[in-house]
């Protein structure tokens, strides 16, 4: 509980940061609020103790957008890929999120697009106008839906992965660790380290349908994860 009380006021400045920046947010063509995600990222996760072990930078062109797809441990995953991968990130995000006074209206400001799980023609909407804005920026989606209680990775749904339509890059991203710093259901944060693996990005293959990506993905990430675990 300490360190969520420190990262109250942070995250406070930095939304705060994110508002009068705006103009010059659109000035740098959507890049400058990439730029504040990672960094207040980066201020949270030292904050909090939290050290992470990256593994295949390399297989990532800071100047491309992707379609970063990750398996779900903890809230602490989206600050976690945020401060470790150099590109101009947004995240796919619950619409309850989105109704937090002023935090809402800084991921609305910074092109965080919400998602509605329980109405599917709401969503599929939405994954539309998250298509739209992946010319100028890269999004997190975690396509299990839900965070893992046991560090195991659960089903990947194929919904999400609408995005990778039309010759968009996906970035395959397994993180082990990060359900010990944030638990489900508690606020205590956790020092510790967080093992972060980057895959070379990969697309969706011709006649491959988007349950068959999401299938392969699903194999290639938990794959890795039970062997680390082993």
């Amino acid at each position: 509980m300490f360190y969520f009380l420190i990262i109250i006021p942070v995250l406070t400045f930095y939304i705060l940061l994110s508002f009068i920046m705006f103009p010059l947010h659109l000035l740098t063509n959507r890049k400058l609020g990439g730029i504040v995600f990672r960094n207040c990222s980066r201020v949270m996760l030292k904050i909090c103790g939290v050290r992470c072990r990256v593994e295949g930078l390399e297989n990532i062109k800071p100047d491309e957008t992707y379609l970063v797809v990750s398996n779900h441990q903890s809230i602490a995953d989206i600050p976690i890929i945020g401060a470790n991968l150099p590109i101009n990130i947004r995240v796919l995000a619950k619409k309850e999120l989105f109704m937090i006074p002023v935090l809402g209206q800084a991921m609305w400001l910074y092109d965080f697009v919400a998602i509605d799980r329980k109405n599917r023609r709401s969503a599929v909407k939405s994954l539309e106008i998250a298509k739209k804005k992946m010319k100028h920026c890269s999004y997190l989606v975690f396509p299990e839906g839900t965070r893992s209680r046991d560090g195991h990775v659960g089903k990947f749904k194929s919904g999400a992965l609408i995005l990778a339509e039309n010759s968009c890059k996906i970035l395959p991203v397994a993180m082990i660790g990060a359900d010990k710093i944030l638990k489900t259901g508690e606020f205590d944060v956790h020092s510790g380290e967080v093992r972060v693996k980057i895959f070379p990005p990969t697309q969706i293959v011709e006649n491959e349908s988007r349950q068959e990506l999401a299938e392969r993905l699903n194999k290639l990430i938990s794959d890795y994860i039970e062997s680390e675990q082993s």
